[in-house]
């Protein structure tokens, strides 16, 4: 696969996300809790891999296993607190916060291998925690930040952890069955996490609404988990880490967008210039401004 056409897969696997954050809305709104929507999600997901490319799996267990076991923990830690975040906030804030791992990634990198960070990342990490910290606002009182967005920014930093650790991984071992070995850890965590602190989704067959959310959160599984996370980690194999970051991240963009048209998501002054300082960092973390810089001169010098 050439580079162009794993940037299109990232860019596809973002869009399918920022779908994703309605749909999930919907179902919380409708009774289900968190846990029940992420074991529905990953068991459907798992099921469907595993449909597809069980033998491929289970073959790769002695290589693959056990790496696709402990990126599945972060997995889920993302997920558990996006999600979790997700029944007290708004789509198009846990949308944006969620976007914060794309500035904690070069911290991480940073933490992780030494490397240097640059000013441009500072400067960009100030921009998303200024944005989100407004997005995170209750205008009416200052001092009153809700929790559904401190939960989402936790599940951040856990995806800034698991996409570094995606993109090393996606290189030494076969995506598809590191893909699978996540989701059954993702699974076997959402289950325990179900029967801890809830029980099994309700389903009876003579309601239309237990069915209907029954569909929905199985083609979550399919289309969020199952087809999305495929995507991403074929087009991580492909591309780096940082690169992978920034086209995953346009559900950030993508995903506020459709919760104010359709999810009726409030929008006002905080929440507005928000997204901008949010857009902006997550931009400018992947920018590199000193290469724009240097072809200006020699762009200007073609138009003459």
């Amino acid at each position: 696969m050439n580079r162009n056409l794993a940037r299109g897969v990232l860019l596809t696997a973002g869009l399918i996300w920022a779908t994703g954050f309605l749909v999930n809305k919907y179902v919380l709104d409708s009774g289900w809790d968190d846990s029940q929507l992420l074991f529905v999600r990953f068991a459907s997901a798992t099921f469907f891999l595993f449909l597809l490319f069980g033998k491929r799996i289970l073959n790769a267990f002695k290589v693959t296993g056990k790496t696709g076991m402990y990126l599945g923990v972060f997995m889920f830690l993302g997920f558990f607190f996006q999600t979790l975040g997700l029944v007290y906030t708004t789509p198009s804030k846990n949308a944006l916060i969620t976007a914060g791992y794309i500035v904690f990634l070069p911290i991480i990198v940073f933490l992780a291998e030494r490397r240097k960070t640059h000013i441009k990342t500072l400067i960009a990490a100030f921009l998303t925690f200024v944005g989100i910290g407004l997005i995170s606002m209750d205008t009416s009182n200052i001092s009153n930040i809700n929790m559904g967005d401190v939960y989402t920014f936790i599940g951040a930093i856990f995806w800034g952890v698991h996409i570094y650790l995606l993109g090393k991984e996606t290189k030494r071992h076969d995506p598809i069955s590191l893909m699978g070995f996540q989701l059954i850890t993702v699974t076997i965590l959402s289950l325990g996490s179900m029967f801890l602190r809830s029980e099994f989704p309700p389903l009876d067959w003579n309601q239309p609404t237990t069915i209907r959310l029954w569909l929905v959160a199985l083609l979550i599984g399919f289309f969020a988990s199952f087809v999305a996370f495929l995507l991403q980690s074929i087009g991580q194999k492909h591309s780096n880490e940082t690169e992978a970051a920034i086209l995953i991240s346009t559900e950030s963009f993508f995903g506020p967008i459709l919760a104010i048209l359709f999810y009726h998501d409030p929008l006002d002054w905080s929440i507005g210039i928000g997204m901008v300082l949010v857009f902006l960092g997550v931009l400018l973390s992947e920018i590199d401004i000193t290469q724009i810089l240097n072809k200006a001169p020699l762009l200007r010098k073609k138009r003459s």
